[in-house]
């Protein structure tokens, strides 16, 4: 229970005295109308230890209290000849402590005696008769003629054991005659008041007895089981509560608990307690004690009460209960009962004095525990004047039933409030939802921007200061980085969620290969998860029927729950399976990670769910499962979840069929369509669409066939198109000839795109060969994927014209301006000839023309024709002919054999039937470097060997001397293009060797032995 609601109006002082006035004028009322009911005026008195009943009419509903004058032998069990000489007159019910005169140390009501009365009955037929013993302190013997018809403990004259029964007790008995002789004898050793026959003792028929008993008895137990059906209430709203604060519910419970076990071993006494008479008193005492603090502490948690004063309660309760239960003498108990009273006196004044403030201050639902307070003090009350002898009646039930129904009303009106309130709470909780939800959609899209402005910041440094940067620079910006996408999906979650709520999320469906979706979710997945040590399998067949749906949200799906899978498992494997079941497609992602408790199985699927630690580190907010588990519903399937703590996790889930249709039929409606279509109106497998030799020359991948057909009616005029629906064979087409752009689609059988480009990145930088693919979605996980892959660019799916050509004529110029820059760069290279090697040449010419002029002329040709070769216009292209690269080679080798006599030596392994193209003055160079650096290095010069030799799939060329060698680190410096060593031309030569042919120079060294410097140069080059 929440705290008491608080109402607008508020009740005046005259409407609450008013109010109380007229419930305890009711409750007196009540009270006075139930022992007027059960007190018969015209009911005889016993006069001088007779009882006259001969005008009376016994039957079955009525009953006669044997009060009045009976005979009293003290210190004296009479049988059924008493001596009348030690009788007395004692007045029952009361007290014989006056008139027992006992010399008990203790008390004067400790001692024995007997009670006889004479009944005189009227004349009838009736001979089963019962007597009802209320109360009598407390053991007794029940004599009727002369006959033991009950027996209450033990009564002795000296105490023999304790007395441990107590309450009423009904005897039953036969007679035939029309007087009773009833003896009572009694002893008391335990209870030092209200000794003796106390209450009215019962007599009437047997029917009358019966009746009145199980009468009393059946009231006080719908008493005691409405107190423990509402205890039960009570504390079955506190486990509902599940662990909620409500501890004025716990003690509502706690004190209808204790006024139901104070009724069972009171008044009636349906349990028996184990204890002798005084410590069960003692006990009920304690009962009541406790129940009073109960209730304070109840009203206290309803309107926070005063703590001090509570303190003082509880210190004041705790010291009562001791003193009552262990304590005090039970002799001088009458003194401590005034204490409790008093106790009793000041908690209530209190609790009343604070509820009636709460009434004042606007709470009117307090006047039903003010009038609960009335209610209990009057049984209180009256309980009082009962046991002191006041006065006696029957149980009385309706001041606890009043209780209850007050309490039960406060509580129906709170619950009728609390109801209230929570209906307009839940409405101001969906309006917040709601703006919740759209300030988190507009919060994702403002953060989306700066948050790729932070990703493409580290990107670029990364990239650009990669030489610059340490190793754990670097690995700090690809952790930013992996923050960063893992922020956008984050975004993206809360974008969808949003449009879920919305209802704005519409199915586009169609045919959809699902294997081969499959594997590009798995290869965006692995590159969004590049540091796991974990395997990613696709196992569904690959002629696995088509599903229809949503190929986006299908994407979405399955990237969802693969990318969960990886995230939660350290090693193993994530394994992706599907089997057909009727009109579904059943597909299952089973990972060997951490799995879920069987706890959190049944929330994992709600939204900004986050089960684990773990989770919460891993980033996220937990809406990833539910937006799957939304989406698949929308496609009429439904998910499901199975794991084993530490074994893993398998999620399952049903996408529909599509209609009588396969991967067999598609592919074979494919080749139908290719087959009967016009051949004007579709490619065949592998097209060429020739162009101008001038235009770029372009290889399409896709493995539908339409699509490249509008690609190709796009391109056609300006490009020189190639097509193929295999990409397979795209690789090898790659191999066969120099492509100025390379498009692809993404979704392709066997190989995708993200494949076939990362295949294509071994050899080419993306400067060398740009790559454009084709993508049905725009996603930022697909263009992550994509550009990490090493494409240059995208493009959506269906294209747009005007996009597509612009997108292609850039990729295409930035290949020419690469083209281009090989070409400056020959043409560099040509302007590095060295003007002491002309000038030491010319000085060769002019010593041969005084003594050999025929040699002088060879020379001259010769450094004609390198002159000649070296400034060729052809050497700005990107291949020259071999046969001229080798022409400057030999006029070079000439050169330098003249200048250097017998410390130059070539020899040659060439076929001069080969017929292939080169990059220009590669070859020269090589040769260049092994003379001036390698053999000319030592006193006796060395052997040059040039050779060039066939291949199956290329021509290798290789320039070896004997010279000096070269040092490894000259030679990762050539290879890693680093100019701050000596080597321009090599490191040249394999730039532009790689840019070609996607491989550079390969070189080994050895100090003192020398140097082997090669190339491959593909047959594709052949001429």
């Amino acid at each position: 229970m929440n705290k008491v609601m608080v109402n607008k109006q508020v009740m005046s002082k005259t409407k609450i005295f008013m109010i109380l006035l007229l419930f305890i004028s009711l409750l007196v009322t009540f009270r006075i109308i139930w022992i007027n009911y059960h007190q018969n005026t015209a009911n005889p008195t016993a006069e001088n230890g007779v009882l006259d009943l001969r005008n009376i009419e016994l039957n079955k509903d009525t009953t006669i209290a044997l009060n009045g004058e009976w005979y009293f032998y003290p210190n004296e069990f009479i049988s059924n000849n008493p001596d009348d000489a030690d009788k007395q007159f004692i007045t029952v019910p009361g007290d014989w402590s006056e008139t027992l005169d006992s010399n008990h140390p203790i008390s004067a009501g400790y001692g024995y005696g007997s009670y006889r009365l004479t009944v005189l009955l009227p004349e009838t037929d009736q001979n089963l008769y019962g007597l009802r013993i209320n109360n009598i302190h407390t053991a007794a013997n029940i004599i009727v003629n002369g006959s033991k018809e009950a027996k209450l403990n033990q009564p002795a004259a000296n105490q023999i054991e304790p007395a441990t029964f107590r309450g009423p007790y009904t005897a039953l008995f036969y007679s035939d005659n029309n007087q009773l002789e009833i003896i009572i004898q009694v002893s008391n050793y335990e209870i030092p008041f209200f000794c003796g026959i106390n209450e009215s003792i019962t007599f009437g028929t047997e029917e009358a007895i019966l009746h009145e008993t199980n009468t009393l008895e059946f009231l006080q137990l719908v008493v005691i089981v409405i107190f423990l059906l509402h205890a039960f209430y009570a504390f079955t709203l506190v486990l509902l509560g599940r662990g909620k604060s409500q501890k004025e519910l716990i003690y509502f419970g706690f004190m209808l608990l204790l006024l139901a076990s104070g009724n069972l071993i009171d008044d009636e006494v349906f349990i028996q307690l184990p204890f002798d008479t005084a410590f069960s008193f003692r006990f009920l005492m304690f009962i009541f004690i406790l129940t009073l603090y109960v209730l304070i502490k109840f009203i206290h948690h309803l309107y926070r009460t005063n703590t001090t004063f509570i303190k003082i309660l509880t210190i004041s309760n705790i010291v009562l209960s001791v003193l009552t239960l262990f304590i005090f003498p039970f002799h001088y108990f009458v003194y401590l009962v005034m204490a409790l009273y008093l106790y009793y006196f000041i908690s209530i004044s209190y609790m009343f004095m604070t509820t009636l403030k709460h009434i004042r201050n606007g709470d009117n639902n307090a006047i039903f525990i003010l009038l609960f307070i009335c209610s209990y003090t009057s049984n209180i009350i009256w309980g009082a004047a009962i046991q002191t002898g006041q006065i006696e009646f029957p149980f009385y039930p309706f001041d606890f039933f009043i209780s209850i129904v007050l309490i039960a009303i406060l509580l129906f009106r709170r619950h009728i409030h609390l109801v209230e309130l929570t209906e307009e709470q839940t409405a101001k909780l969906v309006e917040e939802d709601k703006k919740k939800d759209q300030f988190l959609a507009n919060t994702s899209h403002e953060i989306r921007n700066p948050l790729h402005g932070i990703i493409n910041i580290a990107q670029s440094i990364l990239i650009n200061n990669d030489q610059q940067l340490d190793n754990e620079t670097k690995n700090n910006l690809n952790l930013l980085i992996q923050i960063g996408h893992q922020l956008t999906l984050t975004l993206n979650d809360i974008l969808d969620i949003t449009r879920l709520k919305e209802s704005k999320l519409q199915l586009n469906k169609q045919m959809i290969n699902l294997p081969q979706l499959t594997t590009v979710v798995i290869e965006m997945v692995q590159f969004l998860s590049e540091n796991k040590k974990i395997t990613i399998k696709n196992e569904i067949s690959s002629s696995f029927p088509l599903i229809e749906a949503d190929e986006n949200r299908m994407i979405r799906i399955l990237f969802n729950l693969i990318h969960n899978a990886v995230k939660f498992t350290d090693t193993g494997s994530v394994t992706v399976n599907a089997n057909k079941q009727k009109e579904f497609a059943i597909i299952s992602v089973k990972d060997t990670g951490i799995g879920i408790s069987d706890a959190d199985l049944e929330r994992i699927f709600l939204p900004y769910e986050k089960l684990s630690k773990m989770e919460v580190d891993s980033g996220g907010i937990g809406l990833g499962l539910n937006i799957c588990r939304q989406m698949i519903e929308l496609h009429g399937g439904e998910i499901s979840v199975h794991s084993e703590v530490g074994k893993g996790t398998t999620f399952t889930f049903s996408i529909p069929l599509a209609i009588n249709s396969t991967n067999h039929q598609l592919t074979q409606h494919t080749e139908t369509i290719i087959n009967q279509a016009d051949s004007s109106l579709l490619p065949e497998a592998d097209n060429y669409v020739p162009g101008k030799n001038t235009d770029p020359s372009i290889l399409v991948i896709d493995d539908d066939p339409i699509n490249l057909k509008v690609i190709q009616n796009l391109l056609g005029s300006s490009y020189q198109v190639v097509t193929t629906t295999r990409p397979e064979a795209a690789v090898n087409k790659i191999n066969e000839k120099s492509w100025d752009l390379i498009i692809t689609d993404v979704m392709m059988p066997k190989i995708s795109g993200y494949e076939l480009t990362r295949r294509i990145r071994t050899k080419y930088k993306l400067s060398e060969l740009p790559i454009l693919l084709l993508t049905a979605r725009n996603q930022p996980e697909d263009i992550y994927s994509g550009f990490r892959a090493g494409a240059n660019d995208y493009i959506t799916k269906p294209v747009d014209a005007l996009e597509l050509q612009a997108r292609v004529q850039a990729l295409t110029d930035l290949k020419r301006s690469v083209n281009e820059q090989l070409r400056m760069e020959a043409a560099w290279l040509q302007a590095q000839i060295k003007p002491h090697f002309i000038f030491n040449t010319l000085n060769t010419i002019a010593s041969l023309s005084t003594f050999d002029a025929e040699k002088m002329t060879e020379l001259l040709n010769e450094f004609g024709n390198y002159l000649y070769r070296s400034f060729d216009i052809k050497n700005t292209l990107p291949l020259v002919p071999l046969s001229d690269e080798l022409e400057l080679v030999r006029s070079y080798v000439y050169i330098n054999k003249k200048r250097f006599d017998d410390r130059v030596n070539v020899m040659w392994e060439v076929d001069d039937n080969i017929n292939i193209e080169i990059p220009p003055l590669s070859i020269q160079t090589l040769v260049e470097n092994a003379i001036k650096h390698g053999i000319l290095k030592q006193m006796n010069g060395g052997v040059i060997w040039i050779k060039i030799i066939e291949r199956s799939l290329y021509y290798q060329i290789e320039v070896i001397d004997n010279g000096v060698g070269c040092e490894e680190s000259k030679i990762a410096a050539i290879v890693n293009n680093d100019h701050s060593h000596n080597g321009i031309g090599l490191t040249n030569t394999n730039n532009r060797l790689k840019k070609l042919f996607g491989k550079g120079l390969s070189i080994s060294s050895k100090l003192g032995e020398g140097t082997k410097v090669s190339f491959q140069i593909p047959k594709s080059s052949k001429k």
